[in-house]
């Protein structure tokens, strides 16, 4: 029975969005165990500016805005899987006679993505709250805020915590060499609008400060 559902899941047009399920569930897991930033293929761009790229400027259109792309990628994707299963189990058999299975597939999958949609911007709106700050307070307010680090590190280049209250999930940078691990509580010293990350020091030399 598992060879059957396995097949039927990587058979096309599952197969797409089945492939990329699996390796966006390794992203989470690596993730998880605080190896990769979640907004690794964010742009470093503040969203707020008025000089808004093209990508920003599409997703919040969609109203996929305010959580990192990855939670969007996988999202579309979780949904669009959902709906193609349904598709290929319950439409496919109906349109033998009208299509070759390559086309009416292509059909599907595109249906999925476009279905997919809507579902994926009514699950971001709850999460954005996890990811930026509320409106009334701007990301330099909130400097000198205690947080903890949820990567193995934090470099120049990379880094994230989470406030203490669970409420944001910033991108931090610091200072090399440091012992910064994950675990960690640093404080907020300054914000980069540029680059939308925070320099970030410990508590421990905040207070020898």
């Amino acid at each position: 029975m598992t060879d059957m559902f396995l097949n039927e899941v990587f058979s096309f047009p599952l197969n797409i969005f089945s492939t990329l399920f699996v390796i966006l569930l390794l992203f989470w897991l690596v993730s998880f165990l605080g190896l990769v930033d979640i907004e690794i293929i964010d742009p470093d761009i503040e969203v707020d500016t008025d000089a808004e790229s093209g990508q920003t400027s599409w997703l919040q259109k969609l109203g996929l805005d305010g959580v990192p792309l990855m939670v969007v990628i996988t999202l579309i994707d979780f949904y669009a899987l959902i709906f193609a299963y349904l598709g290929r189990k319950y439409l496919m058999p109906l349109a033998d006679e009208m299509l070759t299975a390559t086309a009416m597939g292509s059909l599907l999958a595109m249906a999925a993505v476009v279905i997919a949609l809507p579902l994926t911007t009514l699950s971001v709106k709850p999460l954005r709250r996890f990811f930026h700050t509320h409106e009334a307070v701007s990301k330099c307010d909130i400097t000198g805020t205690i947080c903890t680090v949820t990567t193995l590190k934090v470099t120049e280049s990379f880094g994230q915590a989470i406030t203490e209250d669970g409420s944001m999930v910033l991108s931090v940078r610091a200072d090399e060499p440091n012992t910064i691990s994950k675990g960690e509580r640093v404080a907020l010293i300054s914000y980069d609008n540029n680059k939308d990350t925070y320099l970030v020091v410990t508590e421990q030399q905040l207070l020898n400060q």
